[in-house]
């Protein structure tokens, strides 16, 4: 009995070392500066402002082919964050989503996400290629027939009134059953 009682006791004071070694050290934001903002986030400079656009749905027919829609981008958090709002339509069909873009600074990549009014979430990470103005975003969703997608939109910054872009989304992860082909072009409202 006399071994468990030792026992016990040894375990109460490894038990309160191990809690007071826990405990979150006291935060002093004196000594926590706000980073710089990462240059990275210019290059989403060309995206900010009122769009409208026009797109072909390559793989659909009659009232599904033609969309039309706009677009607005906006900077948030100090400039760190760019938020955009879509809205889309074809003859029979109405789409809005909202998202979200910036730079993750420990991981040197871009992020997005993106929510839309059907309830299905998008999220990727983005590629800039700084002298043919283009952007890859690569993302994962859940398309809008309800199975899991995984897609691309390509992004041209033609000149600072226009962008062209295209998407296309597969129903796998290797990119060989295709679901969604769509080509377009923004254009920046006077």
């Amino acid at each position: 009995m006399r071994c468990v009682s030792r026992l016990g006791l040894t375990a109460a004071v490894v038990a309160a070392w191990l809690v007071s070694g826990c405990a979150a050290p006291k935060v002093d934001f004196a000594n926590i500066k706000q980073p710089a903002r990462p240059t990275e986030l210019d290059a989403y400079d060309a995206f900010v402002g009122s769009w409208t656009w026009e797109a072909e749905m390559l793989n659909a027919e009659g009232p599904d082919k033609k969309w039309t829609g706009t677009a607005e981008w906006k900077w948030t958090l100090d400039k760190r964050c760019l938020r955009g709002m879509f809205q889309s339509q074809s003859q029979r069909t109405k789409f809005e989503a909202e998202g979200v873009w910036s730079w993750h600074p420990t991981e040197k990549k871009y992020i997005w996400g993106m929510f839309n009014n059907w309830g299905y979430p998008q999220q990727g990470v983005a590629k800039y290629d700084a002298a043919a103005k283009s952007w890859r975003m690569d993302y994962t969703s859940v398309g809008l027939d309800g199975t899991t997608s995984h897609g691309q939109y390509n992004m041209t910054v033609m000149d600072n009134n226009t962008l062209d872009w295209k998407m296309v989304e597969w129903a796998d992860g290797l990119h060989t059953i295709k679901k969604v082909e769509m080509t377009g072009k923004y254009t920046r409202k006077k």
